[in-house]
């Protein structure tokens, strides 16, 4: 005998499972936080999944035969919805025990676990919250989001600073070879927001989210708690436990030197030079003049590449390295035309942004060439 029936299309079930999946870990040791719970009402489907670190739940508006709750496992169930046909639709139906998934001639049997041990998401109390609109909140995510540390020993850097100060809210990053930092005006609500680090993965979670979503994200803060509702799915986290270090030391507060440059310019350089790196070093140095910077990488093994481009440089001549690849993370996350950087030493880091009043500042530390 059936006791629960679902008739939805199977684009929205896809993307549904798509926004919860990232939740889920590809090992787990409890069984039950490999499937994902879904919830169905007259009126709704609700798909969650967990980690118990991170939470995530999805809302999505349905017409559904009669309600029900079933558990099932969360890989097998998305790639048996991602290979059907995107046009058509199917009939979930939970029976003695075992989710039926039907689409046209295709006939599908999982297996389930009970519904009663599925963690639920705890319920806390918010100290801060405040609204964002989704596009100001992606791009500050997607500017600083390279910098965070996969160092586990440090956790405390494997997140976004979220701190504010001076009326505004500050996000930073830094893996201690560069550092991002982005400001913003402090939104309303937001002023008494308490020091937070925000775990990588809830950012990697929140990308596609934040990308495609038109309006203003709902942003609740806790003791060691933080909720986003995005349109139809919300996600909430444990934050990270720890202290961040205090990472305006490493920000060059004066300097010898000034360079402006093209950006465009000095990205295709970077890329044109590092044919011949080692892919192991990828270690470019440059000498700036007056009017040129030189780019040169040499390779034991694969020879040198060279290249001059047009610059403003004030200063005397200097010559620097750079890891490549931390270089064109940075550039990449600027946006002039032509951008500004200030030196020191070549031992001394570099500040790198679009211009004096940007809202985002990038530092790389120089690398030994």
């Amino acid at each position: 005998m059936s006791n629960g029936l679902l008739d939805i299309e199977v684009k929205v079930l896809r993307a549904a499972l798509a926004d919860v999946a990232g939740a889920v870990e590809a090992r787990n040791t409890i069984p039950i936080l490999s499937n994902v719970l879904l919830t169905v009402t007259p009126n709704a489907l609700t798909i969650a999944a967990t980690e118990m670190d991170v939470w995530v739940t999805r809302h999505v508006n349905v017409e559904a035969g009669k309600g029900f709750s079933v558990t099932a496992e969360a890989g097998t169930l998305r790639r048996v919805v991602d290979k059907l046909p995107a046009d058509a639709r199917c009939v979930l139906t939970l029976k003695d025990g075992k989710l039926s998934i039907v689409a046209g001639r295709s006939r599908f049997q999982l297996p389930t676990l009970p519904v009663d041990n599925f963690p639920q998401m705890p319920s806390k109390d918010w100290h801060a919250e405040f609204e964002m609109p989704a596009i100001l909140l992606s791009s500050v995510f997607d500017r600083v989001a390279h910098a965070i540390s996969t160092e586990e020993t440090r956790y405390y850097l494997n997140g976004v600073f979220v701190h504010a100060i001076e009326a505004e809210l500050r996000f930073a990053t830094t893996d201690g070879n560069r550092l991002a930092r982005v400001r913003q005006p402090v939104p309303d609500g937001a002023a008494e927001i308490p020091d937070i680090i925000i775990p990588r993965k809830v950012v990697k979670l929140l990308d596609p989210l934040l990308a495609r979503y038109e309006g203003s994200v709902d942003v609740r803060v806790g003791a060691g708690s933080i909720r986003v509702e995005v349109g139809e799915t919300t996600i909430q986290a444990k934050l990270i436990d720890g202290t961040y270090p205090d990472y305006s030391r490493v920000i060059p507060t004066d300097h010898k030197s000034t360079l402006s440059i093209e950006r465009e310019a000095l990205i295709a350089a970077i890329g044109r030079v590092t044919t011949v790196s080692d892919d192991k070093a990828r270690a470019v140095k440059v000498e700036f003049e007056r009017d040129r910077a030189t780019l040169t990488v040499q390779s034991a093994e694969k020879g040198q590449g060279t290249e001059e481009i047009a610059c403003k440089w004030s200063g005397n001549p200097l010559t620097i390295g750079f890891n490549a690849k931390f270089l064109l993370d940075t550039l990449g996350h600027l946006t002039a035309d032509v951008i500004e950087g200030r030196f020191g030493d070549s031992a001394a880091p570099v500040l790198w942004r679009d211009g004096e009043d940007s809202p985002a500042l990038f530092v790389v530390m120089p690398f030994r060439v």
